[in-house]
């Protein structure tokens, strides 16, 4: 027998002992055999299959070394034209991918894999394919195609009478049916691969997958200790194995499960290391979903700083899984792949009408009688054209369809990825504003309480410098006042922006409304005592009537308009003296379907660097301390979302700003 074979045997032997499986061992003191194995293998099959079997003893531990070893396989087995160990070298790459969160990477190593590996009649890679698959499909949330997946793969390693991986198929499809809800086939599956696993005990880290996923069906259950107990073994199997991946999710559903129970101190440690198992093999689901719950308890805990931390890390680790540019990628993988299958398809049809043709010719050349089958076979050749023909308008037709439904998943996606990011700042917001209220409140009560005081004391005649000290703590008592008066301004319109749902619009006089909102932003004006006083102009168009408005709203976001008119009037004719004249103009008036409000002055105006940015929360041209950046951004969302209007700026610096509102008719 050659050496070369011989060497082929004994790894075959080891294979058989060691597994070719779903989940692969974790560094072990197998690796430092199968490293002196492999220093003494020249280049051939056996040595592609020992590089792939070393590459799994670190995929728990050191991903990037499974990834290194795969490679070199593939590179080995594609110079012997090894196709065996090809496909499985790009399944074991597609594995790693996916852990580190490229799915699209990840699912198109796995379809080549698969292709591979039924070309070459290795049902073995195939099943590991198929079982890849469906770990994508679950990630996805695809759920239905993760059990067709996952039933293909068992079905193999049945035929294979290959009962570990048998049992790892189970669990996985288990976590598919908790995840549909269905805990009883669930439980059942769960405990059919239990029970296969206390019969083999190799591959070892499907031990703690299975212990793993029967915990999270006794959680969904409500059995908080069995959870528990299953948990735990889970954890001192993976100590056994290094397996730091299946650590990192058994402390995660941990964590998770103490928050249930409102332990948040346990939750907030076993967090913490689900966090910093799976940042130490780069298993980012893990990682987006311990960072989002480690959130979610500092925010608990009123400590906003680490919450939005790990709602960072959390947020990109989930736009590097489910980016919409990878769901693109994905789309169009699955595109590709359904193209290529309809193109295969009309080849078959093709080959098998040039078969038919052969076989008529020949049929004439034999005998001349058959001149009526061959009519009738021609016949029927121009029906399979006409159909195929008819199959191509088809394949166009959904084409086209499949590019239109593209471009609208594109535009959803990327609407569903920025109002996830704007929920949490919103809900952030809204919670540390409620929580801010009180203390204000508080405050600004005990600082006039102490003014109080201290009018009272002062009907007693004092020393000069007890005098002094007096009025110095007045005068810090009103200046706590204002500012407390200040921040709970800026409270409020942070809780305006934050209020939830709509309110049902009536018909309202806008006239009245504009009018009403006016007298009050005048009278509430600063600087009422400055000469000359501001020439106020009104021009209301009767044919303005009644529009449709919620007229709290509405009225908010016109006395924020007027507030801005009276200011920027005031500051110019702070800098400017007695010789200018300020003037503030509102007018309304009907233009066919439209309705618009008109709001001039004769400030300073904005520069023009800076015009486009006055709609955005937070900010603001006014001086430090006297704005709080919120009033133009919650009027334009009242207009423009409330209302369905818009809200547009004119303005030139030194000169005037014109704020023009649209509302339908």
């Amino acid at each position: 027998m050659p050496a070369s074979a011989a060497r082929l045997l004994l790894l075959l032997l080891w294979l058989s002992l060691s597994g070719w499986g779903l989940n692969a061992r974790a560094q072990n003191p197998a690796t430092d055999s199968l490293r002196r194995v492999l220093a003494h293998t020249p280049p051939d099959s056996a040595r592609v299959l020992l590089l792939l079997e070393l590459g799994r003893t670190y995929r728990a531990s050191k991903p990037d070394s499974t990834m290194y070893l795969a490679q070199k396989a593939w590179q080995l087995a594609r110079q012997l034209n090894f196709d065996k160990g090809r496909g499985r070298a790009q399944s074991m790459i597609g594995m790693v991918l996916r852990e580190r969160g490229e799915l699209p990477k990840a699912y198109a190593n796995q379809r080549i894999a698969l292709q591979i590996s039924r070309q070459s009649h290795d049902p073995e890679g195939e099943a590991y394919s198929l079982n890849s698959l469906g770990n994508i499909s679950l990630d996805l949330r695809q759920y239905p195609q993760a059990i067709e997946h996952y039933r293909a793969s068992e079905a193999l390693y049945r035929r294979l009478h290959r009962l570990p991986w048998v049992a790892g198929t189970l669990t996985n499809l288990g976590s598919c049916y908790e995840k549909l809800n269905q805990l009883d086939s669930a439980l059942a599956l769960q405990q059919r691969a239990e029970t296969l696993i206390a019969q083999n005990l190799r591959p070892r880290l499907a031990v703690a997958l299975a212990l793993r996923n029967m915990g999270m069906v006794q959680a969904r259950l409500g059995h908080s200790p069995e959870a528990f107990a299953y948990y735990r073994r889970a954890l001192h199997e993976t100590q056994a194995t290094n397996d730091l991946r299946n650590r990192a999710m058994a402390h995660y559903h941990m964590a998770l499960l103490f928050e249930q129970l409102h332990q948040p101190d346990s939750s907030l440690l076993h967090a913490r290391h689900a966090l910093r198992n799976a940042q130490a093999v780069s298993y980012r689901l893990t990682v987006m979903d311990a960072g989002a719950l480690l959130a979610r308890l500092y925010q608990a805990r009123h400590r906003p700083d680490s919450a939005f931390h790990y709602q960072s890390l959390a947020g990109a680790a989930r736009d590097s899984i489910y980016s919409p540019e990878k769901f693109q990628q994905l789309e169009l993988l699955a595109f590709t792949e359904q193209q290529l299958q309809l193109r295969q398809r009309a080849q078959q049809a093709e080959q098998t009408a040039r078969y038919q043709r052969a076989g008529l010719l020949g049929l004439l050349g034999v005998l001349l009688t058959v001149a009526l089958v061959l009519g009738w076979a021609n016949r029927r050749q121009r029906r399979a054209n006409r159909l195929l023909n008819e199959r191509n308008a088809q394949i166009e037709a959904q084409r086209n369809a499949l590019d239109e439904a593209l471009t609208e998943v594109r535009a959803v996606q990327a609407q569903l990825v920025a109002a996830e990011k704007w929920a949490f700042v919103g809900e952030l917001s809204a919670g540390i504003a409620n929580e801010l209220q009180n203390p204000l409140a508080f405050m600004r009560k005990f600082a006039d309480v102490s003014v109080g005081l201290l009018d009272h004391d002062s009907t007693t005649p004092t020393a000069g410098l007890e005098q002094q000290i007096m009025d110095g703590l007045k005068q810090n008592l009103h200046e706590i006042s204002a500012h407390g008066q200040r921040a709970s301004a800026i409270i409020a319109d942070m809780l305006a922006h934050a209020r939830p749902g709509p309110r049902q619009p009536v018909p309202t006089d806008l006239n009245a409304l504009v009018a009403e909102y006016l007298r009050l932003a005048y009278q509430g004006a600063p600087g009422q005592q400055l000469t000359p006083a501001v020439e106020l102009e009104v021009h209301f168009d009767p044919a303005v009537g009644t529009v449709a408005a919620v007229p709290q709203e509405l009225g908010r976001a016109m006395l924020n308009l007027f507030a801005n008119a009276f200011y920027a009037v005031r500051q110019h004719q702070q800098a400017s003296g007695p010789g200018f004249q300020p003037q503030v103009s509102v007018q309304t008036r009907r233009e066919g379907d439209s309705i618009t409000v008109e709001v001039y002055d004769n400030g300073f105006g904005i520069p023009a660097s800076v015009a486009e940015r006055v709609f955005q929360p937070f900010f603001t041209t006014k001086p430090a301390g006297e704005g709080t950046g919120l009033g133009l951004s919650l009027a334009y969302d009242i207009i423009t979302k409330g209302h369905q209007g818009t809200l547009t700026i004119e303005t030139e610096e030194g000169k005037f700003t014109r704020f023009t509102v649209r509302l339908p008719a």
